[in-house]
């Protein structure tokens, strides 16, 4: 499974890269915007940063036809390389887009999904990801893990090779039920990196760990007992 870090805060980016495995970091408008007034001297540090690690980055056109869609994310191409996947909402525009991307050789991403068959036309015009909103679809009704199962299923059936990135989640068990029903990527929260390695138990052993140590050993350490 892939990880994206959903922030657009590249010292936060750094952080989570620091210690965890990411693939890269997703933005949206709206995440941008917390971003004001830094935007600028933002985008060549992304492209450093995509370069250095080898990892994706994710921007959303700010633009609502198809063909305006495609000069946004053929200028966002042109400076961040193949490091690029351009986001396009899932509207009617952006299924002609997803193919004039594609023709020029831009990676897609189709999201704000909350539909499998939304999904499987983004999937069928060539997208190379599709972003369904987890929490999203829970709240209209309907159960996002199992739409993601659905999605997974159709292109496997219909031969796609398109990645589902999991995106809006409340709990670290969405993810972990994302990842035993196939979902290839999921883009979380600087947080939720947090979360999904903290175990009470495992601290409870630590705990364990630490006193035995200190009660046997005092302040040495393991590798004092290494020979010179």
């Amino acid at each position: 499974m892939e990880f994206y870090v959903d922030i657009a805060d590249l010292e936060s980016i750094k952080k989570v890269a620091e210690y965890y495995p990411i693939d890269g970091f997703t933005t949206n408008p709206k995440i941008l915007t917390k971003e004001a007034g830094k935007v600028e001297e933002l985008i060549p540090q992304y492209r450093e940063f995509a370069e250095k690690n080898d990892v994706k980055v994710f921007f959303q056109v700010t633009v609502e036809k198809a063909e305006d869609m495609l000069a946004q994310a053929k200028k966002l191409k042109a400076y961040y390389g193949d490091h690029l996947v351009v986001k396009l909402p899932a509207i009617k525009e952006s299924y002609k887009a997803v193919r004039l991307c594609k023709a020029e050789g831009i990676c897609v991403c189709v999201t704000v999904v909350h539909s499998m068959t939304q999904a499987l036309l983004a999937a069928k015009a060539g997208a190379d990801f599709v972003a369904p909103y987890i929490s999203h679809i829970d709240n209209i009704g309907a159960d996002g893990v199992t739409a993601v199962e659905e999605m997974v299923m159709a292109f496997e059936n219909g031969g796609y090779p398109c990645k589902v990135l999991g995106a809006s989640f409340r709990t670290t068990d969405q993810i972990r039920r994302l990842a035993t029903v196939g979902c290839q990527a999921v883009t979380i929260t600087p947080e939720m990196f947090d979360l999904l390695i903290a175990h009470a138990s495992t601290d409870a052993s630590m705990e364990g760990f630490r006193k035995a140590w200190k009660e046997t050993f005092g302040e040495k350490q393991v590798s004092d007992f290494i020979p010179e």
